[in-house]
């Protein structure tokens, strides 16, 4: 110990040639970084894009591959709205078009029913209201990236489906969600472009009192409804229907209705295809460790490059693990230092993409924040690489 005291004092490892192992676990720290955010950003947003609480429940077709192309009878809205302890109702219709050669997300739904689960604030022009039948609204991000405005005619091209509608831009939103990046329009013109009959939706998403109502209780009321249709319930005094025109009570089987949480809802379908928070991570790792090969054989170089300072240090009776030891102590300061810059870098560089709308996946603009465990693992793939590069060093 007293030995590795005297040798810390003594300073015999080269600047430059630090420097240039910290540029290289820089950059290869903010590989990862970049890497990691992005795929935990767009793995963040797509869970999120229906709601995260756990007060948000989906009802939803089984049998669909993506959440966006399903169909479930439109008419279970008014079902289960009826039910005690449901807050809000919205049936939607999600459908992928194409909007001056750009790929969007347009999303029928009804104006009352859907702002009792989304909160909107309006940039620009007004709301939608039930009675507009060829306007819509359109999200901030969206209107930027379109570079439609207010009055606007647009004309949204089914991809499902050969049909097409043109809108008037009612007014422009943002919503602090990813649906800052979608159209809404009424309901039956998301129905027509997504190829639906009047009889279904997408999905419909209820905000319900958990202390009252749970997603299983819902999923019986669907499982009832399959087996025994029951006639239109009756609507409250003072309380307005859905305004689902016309009610088309269509078949269905039980199996075919999934309900569950908004989150889990969406989870599901990326666990579908192995795409979890963790498998993202151990990608990222991956990247991170092959360009870390760089790393270690640097930090091995580095104890080459010194061989000359060795040997007298050597011939004054200092063993090969003692100088390890020391060169490892003078590094890792180094090496975390190297890590914050390269996540510094990887931060700067992801804020830039994101402001000019490069960040995208399925549509959507895909918002990066700082993951603490993959701040954490940043740190710790670098000290590791930086340790084994030295304690693998051969010594004469």
């Amino acid at each position: 110990m007293k030995a590795l005291t005297r040798l810390a004092g003594f300073k015999y490892l080269g600047r430059r040639r630090v420097l240039a192992l910290v540029v290289i676990l820089a950059l290869s720290s903010a590989l990862f970084s970049m890497t990691a955010f992005s795929l935990l950003g767009f793995y963040r947003g797509f869970t999120a894009y229906l709601g995260e609480g756990g007060d948000v429940v989906v009802v939803y077709d089984r049998r669909s591959h993506t959440p966006f192309t399903g169909l479930v009878p439109a008419y279970l809205a008014e079902r289960i709205s009826a039910l005690n302890g449901v807050l809000a109702c919205s049936p939607e219709a999600i459908a992928p078009c194409a909007v001056k050669g750009e790929p969007v997300f347009l999303r029928g739904i009804l104006p009352e029913s859907f702002a009792k689960l989304n909160q909107l604030t309006m940039i620009e022009g007004g709301m939608l209201e039930p009675g507009d039948l060829n306007y819509a609204i359109v999200g901030r991000s969206a209107a930027e990236r379109l570079h439609v405005r207010l009055g606007d005619r647009v004309l949204a091209l089914g991809v499902l489906t050969d049909r097409y509608v043109e809108l008037q831009v009612k007014g422009v939103f943002a919503s602090r969600s990813p649906m800052d990046d979608e159209i809404l329009a009424p309901l039956h013109v998301g129905q027509w472009l997504r190829g639906a009959d009047y009889g279904h939706v997408t999905l419909i998403r209820f905000r319900i009192d958990r202390d009252v109502l749970t997603p299983s209780r819902v999923f019986e009321e669907v499982a009832k409804e399959a087996s025994e249709p029951s006639p239109p319930p009756s609507v409250a005094p003072g309380q307005p229907p859905l305004g689902i025109a016309p009610r088309m009570m269509v078949g269905f089987r039980a199996e075919d209705v999934g309900v569950e949480e908004a989150y889990s809802f969406m989870r599901s379908y990326l666990d579908r295809y192995g795409v979890t928070r963790e498998s993202l991570l151990i990608l990222s790792a991956m990247v991170f460790l092959l360009s870390g090969v760089s790393v270690a054989l640097a930090s091995r170089t580095i104890m080459a490059q010194h061989k000359d300072e060795v040997s007298v240090l050597r011939s004054l009776g200092a063993s090969r693990r003692l100088l390890k030891r020391d060169v490892l102590i003078k590094l890792l300061p180094w090496s975390l230092a190297a890590s914050s810059m390269g996540l510094a870098l990887a931060t700067l560089a992801l804020t830039a993409i994101q402001e000019r709308g490069y960040l995208r996946a399925l549509s959507h603009s895909i918002a990066f924040r700082l993951d603490p465990l993959a701040v954490a693992l940043n740190f710790i793939l670098v000290l590791t690489l930086v340790s084994v590069g030295v304690l693998k060093a051969e010594l004469e």
